[in-house]
């Protein structure tokens, strides 16, 4: 049962929320494509190295952790997920800005991703505007 103090916070996040993404002229992604695009990362979680992300009322750059043993399929996974991302706690589909595969996983090491192969993925599941260069792939949830 949740109290009256985790709701009102509840509430608040969701205000910050909706503040920070009312600045967005398009929105772009919506919770379904969400759970197919993240379905098919965790069918190919062997292929993702590195998955970063970055949360529309916030300037910090959290990174994913998705694996073959990540599970779903909890009402929380039809809008989010919970406890699978370096900044903690739940992480709502709606906060997040973009997602960004960089293609140097470790530049000390030289190891790298396939970001061809991190494309043909994403477009598996879809349309999704992407913004591709030498560094990496972004996937863009609000312009």
């Amino acid at each position: 049962m949740r109290t009256k103090k985790a709701k009102r916070y509840d509430e608040q996040i969701d205000r910050e929320i909706e503040k920070a993404v009312s600045k967005f002229s398009e929105h772009l992604m919506s919770n379904s494509k969400w759970v197919r695009l993240i379905d098919e990362l965790v069918n190919n979680s062997d292929k993702i190295k590195k998955l970063e992300f970055k949360k529309v009322q916030k300037d910090h750059i959290g990174e994913l952790y998705l694996t073959e043993d990540t599970t779903y399929g909890f009402d929380y996974w039809q809008n989010g997920f919970e406890g699978h991302n370096s900044l903690g706690g739940w992480l709502t589909f709606k906060e997040i800005e973009f997602l960004f595969f960089p293609r140097f996983i470790d530049s000390d090491e030289h190891l790298e991703q396939d970001l061809m192969e991190i494309e043909n993925l994403i477009y598996k599941v879809g349309q999704f505007s992407l913004d591709i260069d030498e560094n990496g792939i972004k996937l863009i949830c609000y312009k």
